[in-house]
């Protein structure tokens, strides 16, 4: 009996290992949780705020205010400009908008591409695109690309409820950075026509200077409130598949932009403990051509998703709903004193060797991080990682994929394991002959896929409990 429970041992180690990655003789955590501060909330590791989870979790303090008014604001996150995240989305901007009830937003054109998701309230988004102009009404879970250029206007039509979009922009004229280009002018803003000499601008539009001035705008501000008589009229004629006029020839299916609503895809994966939805190219010809993908998770209260990781994809995750935390293994390598450093190769691609010509030991780091709504998490392709859910409610997780082109989600326990393919002579070589079936019970022993029982819903029995 004790030789049989030892090996059950031996093979419940060696399969966590295999599956996490986490279980090494020197392992480096970093953890940070939120804690309350003097008056507010501050995001931190013991004393240091910034270090936590970096380069691969953000929080609030990592916005920056693009605009900002008392009927809304636009704001920024910082740069991905860490080496490990640089090569993968160090290109891509996340920001996030929230408009007050009856806010209208001036038009203006970035010079990046748009792909935003709306997290709560609705609205009415105008394109000016190919010569015409197409009227949209968005609202929550919709899913829209922005190509980059056009001209865009916007306002939230309700009359109590905010309106909050989180996007991705993918720069197209400087690599992670972009601009923003207002045609009308106003208070405390200008036009860019504003640049150009009065000799061009009376030649390009064919007036007088003075009647140049008719286009330098009477408006509030980027972000300002419009009556309601205004935005029923700038409502009139928006729909779901764009409706509008202005000239210009008509898009073609492969060039058509409209809201697509994330809830209203089928579940790829959905059970008691969870569902995700997902937006491919297949479904929208803008995400392909960026090679890009748009989903969300929704993991009920006390639930987790089992650990997995993408093959290609880089995905950057915004938690639009709830609190949780989430766990990764990152690489790097440990020497005989135990120090840790990230994992490199030299020239001839062997392994760096320490100071005394040791040979240094493969190891992983966990990342470890409590998150809430507004956490900004990025998941490098091949690293594996879970989100568990807090106990208060459901964690609502949005993920943009970058380079999502022949991505595969592998996950690595419950149901659809891919541990489970290997073979009988692949477990004797690396459980061993007597830890063989033991391993085959561990990793047999979950029978829930993708979404499963939480660690605190395992301890009380792995009852779930589901209110979505």
């Amino acid at each position: 009996m004790k030789t049989v429970a030892r090996s059950s041992l031996l093979a419940l180690a060696l399969v966590l290992s295999l599956c996490l990655s986490l279980s090494f003789a020197s392992r480096d955590v970093e953890e940070v949780g939120w804690r309350r501060g003097e008056g507010r909330g501050e995001w931190g590791k013991g004393q240091s705020s910034s270090e936590g989870g970096r380069p691969y979790h953000f929080g609030e303090e990592s916005f920056r205010d693009w605009a900002r008014t008392r009927h809304g604001q636009f704001k920024v996150l910082e740069r991905f400009d860490d080496e490990l995240l640089r090569g993968s989305v160090g290109d891509y901007r996340v920001a996030c908008l929230d408009a007050a009830p009856r806010a209208f937003l001036q038009p203006s054109h970035y010079d990046a591409d748009e792909i935003f998701y709306v997290k709560e309230g609705e609205g009415v988004l105008v394109v000016l695109r190919k010569g015409k102009r197409e009227s949209f009404c968005v609202k929550e879970g919709d899913v829209m690309v922005i190509p980059a250029g056009s001209i865009v206007y916007s306002a939230n039509t309700h009359r109590s409820r905010w309106f909050r979009v989180v996007m991705l922009l993918n720069p197209v004229a400087t690599p992670g950075r972009f601009e923003e280009f207002f045609p009308i002018g106003g208070q405390g803003l200008e036009s860019f026509f504003s640049a150009f000499s009065d000799e061009v601008l009376q030649a390009a539009f064919n007036s007088r200077r003075e009647e140049l001035e008719s286009i330098r705008g009477q408006s509030k501000g980027e972000i300002w409130q419009a009556s309601e008589e205004q935005i029923r009229e700038l409502s009139r004629s928006c729909s779901r598949g764009g409706r509008g006029g202005g000239g210009g020839s008509g898009s073609s299916k492969e060039e058509e932009i409209k809201p697509r609503s994330l809830p209203s895809q089928k579940p790829i994966y959905s059970n008691k403990h969870g569902r995700m939805h997902i937006i491919t190219g297949d479904e929208c010809s803008h995400l392909r051509d960026l090679e890009m993908e748009v989903g969300i998770a929704n993991i009920t209260r006390g639930s987790m998703m089992a650990p997995r990781y993408s093959t290609r994809a880089t995905k950057i995750a915004v938690v639009v709903e709830g609190n949780g935390y989430f766990e990764m293994a990152c690489p790097h390598k440990t020497d005989s004193s135990g120090r840790s450093e990230r994992r490199e190769h030299s020239e001839h691609g062997r392994e760096e060797e320490g100071e005394q010509g040791q040979k240094k030991s493969r190891g992983y780091r966990q990342v470890r991080v409590q998150i809430k709504e507004g956490s900004v998490i990025v998941l490098p392709a091949g690293h594996p990682a879970t989100f568990v859910a807090g106990n208060e409610g459901n964690l609502a997780v949005i993920c943009f994929g970058v380079g999502s082109s022949n991505d595969e989600e592998v996950f690595l326990t419950g149901g659809n394991s891919l541990l489970k393919q290997l073979d009988a002579p692949a477990k004797t070589l690396v459980f061993g002959e007597q830890g063989r079936e033991a391993a085959d019970r561990v990793i047999g022993a979950q029978t829930e896929s993708v979404f499963l029982a939480g660690p605190q819903q395992q301890q009380r029995g792995g009852g779930g409990v589901s209110d979505m």
